[in-house]
């Protein structure tokens, strides 16, 4: 959590600036490759990492790696080997890439199911979900055994459980505290 509160205000600055140029995409594009290199090149990172190197060597080599980067995408690596945010770059990149979706009208869900979906279920969840929210749902897919049917579906910072163990949870409390139609004698 604590990265994302770092990363939140380079996202939304570099997001105002990328759509002030009508550079979004060029801006998304463009981190998307900074990251491969950067959290894929184990040498790389450490380098970028160390301390004892000068914010001037980091940013000349990163300058040096990374060509042909739009001006607006180079200057925020400079800011962030500057104020030693090195490590909050991916989370920046989520962020950003948030607000682009947002600004579209595109939204994520993470969607867990106990049983896998049908390409079919899949459809109609995302067409539901879209019409809740007024919106095109982007939904990553994942399964969990232990909710034993349902679904949870994760939107940002809402969570709509419609899980049998949620379901079953909810109904034994309703049990212990009498209004649930019947009692429970607990030992």
């Amino acid at each position: 959590m604590k990265q994302e509160v770092v990363a939140r205000p380079y996202a939304r600055a570099l997001f105002e600036l990328a759509k002030a140029h009508s550079k979004e995409e060029t801006v998304a594009q463009d981190l998307g490759q900074v990251l491969m290199t950067w959290d894929g090149d184990r040498e790389f990172r450490q380098f970028i990492r160390r301390p004892e190197v000068s914010h001037h060597v980091k940013r000349e080599t990163a300058h040096r790696v990374f060509t042909g980067l739009d001006s607006i995408t180079e200057r925020l690596i400079d800011v962030v080997i500057e104020k030693n945010r090195e490590d909050v770059l991916s989370t920046i990149y989520e962020e950003y890439r948030n607000l682009w979706d947002e600004s579209r009208g595109i939204v994520h869900a993470d969607v867990t199911t106990a049983a896998p979906l049908s390409p079919e279920q899949q459809q109609s969840l995302a067409d539901a979900l879209g019409r809740a929210t007024g919106r095109t749902v982007n939904m990553t897919l994942k399964q969990d055994a232990s909710l034993m049917a349902g679904v949870v579906v994760r939107m940002g910072d809402r969570v709509l459980d419609g899980s049998l163990v949620r379901r079953l949870a909810i109904l034994g409390d309703r049990l212990r505290s009498g209004d649930g139609g019947g009692s429970v004698v607990e030992h």
